[in-house]
């Protein structure tokens, strides 16, 4: 344990710049100040009694510079603490910062396999949940832990400076029985919190899957059943935090006793040896004043510690995070040469596939394909048989076994950057930002876009009229996922950045399925007259097998293999699977 927290320690002072881990080590200077001036009060004070109660009547006005001395050393201690948190606070918000962009940027960067067995909403909730416990981390340090060690320790100091040696022994017991109370009582909760975090992040996981399916819910009238899971699950939760809050009030009762106990015997002590002389009354009260600053920090340390547990908790699934693996299609592309698609024909040799999760059971088998550049490809086939997969695995977003070549290029030499240059792939489900129509057909694109060329794709993608009847027009702003539009729309702007883009392969994967039929026949002869103006290569899959009319060649597939090819008449005239989804025979 305290190996992984050295390690965490260090990651998140790499995470700094220059300017804030330099900071760590003001903020240490001035704990160390601050600790010596807080004890000029306690001292202070045991003086001005022993002055006044000396024998000899003192003028009012003699003690006053020792008031403004004390009255200054507060301000100044004051103004001191004032910065320590400004820095800390400089210091935790840079370590956001940078902690949540290498969080996302490595989220964005990690495996499609990471997101199948992970639920978004409880990756949601996890990522908010480390980077919160990280920079708490730096917090409790310096802004509870540190303050008190140091307090602490000059307190015991002017203790031992103030009583005799075997007095101030029996005074800072308080010390190690308030620490046997502070960590039995972690030993007894050791994990609940993060127990209590895990469920509560499983929780976010559900809600985040409920209201995906708000619409499916909504239509099997499933609200109620929802909300008695959800009900049942938060009652199992609340039974565990109140198991959790007993345990925390009888130990904060311990304490509370161990620290009057103790502080009966100070006092006690501290008044026998002023009657006998041995100590001054001042000295009386210094010593209690003193070990006040010791049981205030010992009250905490139950908290400090607890949070310091989870929080180091929290962390280390934050840098677990962080340190997810690439997926393959971005490893190994550090300096290396982005090379130019000079020619867009697509070779594969003996390409299979299957997921990592299930190895056993092959998508691709072995599938050997010629496409020259600038034809007009269709993929059709029954559900499953491998369509989708056959185009990720084209666009690099799933390793297959085999060879792929894209203009004579290996895919594998082919950066994700220049694969986003190159080949656009619209998906039947678009991903669309929440953010204004004009950005939402930039999106993707480096460099500034006219208002005009978006206008010009919009039209080819017979969206332009729809655009224009909106609030704003170009500048409406579309809701999470574009869902203030309909289907049709969000795929209609999905494929405006298609022409917008020019790609010289273009992958349709249903790009269509929501569109009526003149959309699609007007989109359709766009994208046609796009492929013969710019040589563009184009796959495109569709269950709608008129989509598929004027396609140069079709590939049938069936159990991750392609089992006939030909044109739309040669395969609608000749036995076989393709026939059979034309005439409503297989689906």
């Amino acid at each position: 344990m305290q190996r992984n927290s050295k390690v965490i320690w260090k990651k998140i002072f790499n995470l700094l710049p220059a300017k804030q881990k330099m900071g760590f080590f003001i903020i240490l200077i001035i704990l160390g100040i601050s600790a010596v001036l807080s004890q000029f009060t306690p001292l202070a004070v045991g003086y001005l009694t022993d002055s006044i109660l000396a024998g000899t009547p003192a003028d009012f006005l003699s003690v006053v510079p020792t008031l403004l001395a004390i009255l200054l050393v507060s301000i100044v201690n004051e103004v001191i603490k004032v910065v320590r948190r400004l820095i800390v606070e400089d210091t935790a918000t840079q370590t956001e910062k940078k902690a949540r962009q290498k969080a996302a940027v490595s989220l964005l960067l990690a495996p499609l396999s990471y997101f199948r067995s992970h639920m978004t909403g409880n990756i949601h909730g996890r990522l908010n949940r480390s980077l919160e416990g990280t920079v708490k981390l730096i917090k409790l340090l310096f802004m509870d832990f540190a303050p008190a060690l140091t307090t602490g320790a000059a307190a015991i100091v002017t203790i031992f400076l103030q009583l005799p040696a075997a007095v101030a022994c029996m005074v800072i017991l308080v010390i190690p029985v308030g620490t046997f109370i502070v960590f039995r009582q972690i030993s007894t909760q050791k994990g609940i919190r993060v127990e209590l975090m895990e469920t509560k992040a499983d929780l976010d996981g559900t809600m985040v899957e409920l209201l995906g399916g708000i619409e499916t819910i909504r239509t099997l009238d499933s609200a109620q059943t929802e909300g008695e899971r959800i009900q049942s699950c938060s009652e199992q939760l609340r039974k565990k935090e109140m198991r959790h809050h007993k345990a925390m009030a009888f130990y904060d009762c311990l304490k509370f006793i161990n620290e009057a106990v103790f502080s009966v015997v100070v006092i006690g002590i501290s008044v026998f040896l002023a009657s006998r002389n041995i100590i001054t009354v001042g000295t009386v009260l210094t010593a209690y004043l003193c070990f006040t600053q010791l049981t205030g920090p010992l009250r905490e340390l139950h908290r400090i510690l607890d949070e310091f547990s989870e929080c180091t908790v929290l962390a280390s699934d934050y840098f677990r995070m962080v340190d997810i693996p690439l997926d393959f299609s971005y490893q190994g592309q550090a300096g290396s040469m982005n090379p130019e698609l000079t020619y867009n024909d697509i070779q594969m040799d003996n390409i299979s596939f299957s997921y990592p999760e299930k190895p056993e059971q092959m998508i691709l088998k072995d599938v050997s394909l010629s496409i020259p550049g600038g034809k007009f490809i269709g993929i059709a086939g029954p559900s499953g048989c491998g369509k989708s997969t056959l185009v990720k695995v084209i666009d690099k977003l799933e390793q297959a076994e085999g060879d792929i070549m894209l203009g004579g290029i290996n895919l594998c030499e082919l950066s994700r950057k220049t694969l986003a240059f190159y080949v656009a792939v619209v998906p039947q489900s678009p991903f669309l930002i929440a953010g204004t129509v004009y950005h939402n057909i930039c999106y993707g694109i480096e460099g500034e876009v006219s208002l005009d060329e978006v206008k010009e794709a919009a039209r080819k993608a017979n969206i332009a009229p729809d655009i224009e009847r909106l609030p704003g027009g170009y500048q409406f702003m579309l809701s999470e996922g574009g869902k203030n539009l309909s289907g049709g729309q969000r795929q209609r702007i999905a494929l405006a950045r298609v022409f917008l883009r020019k790609p010289k392969i273009l992958i349709l994967d249903e790009a269509t399925s929501a569109l009526d039929n003149t959309s699609e026949k007007l989109i359709q002869a766009e994208i046609e007259k796009m492929k013969e103006e710019c040589g563009t290569t184009i796959l495109s899959i569709a269950h709608r097998l008129s989509t598929l009319q004027n396609c140069d060649e079709i590939l049938v597939m069936n159990s991750g293999q392609i089992v006939e090819r030909g044109t739309f008449r040669e395969l609608n005239e000749r036995p076989g699977i393709f026939r059979d989804m034309a005439l409503g025979i297989l689906k």
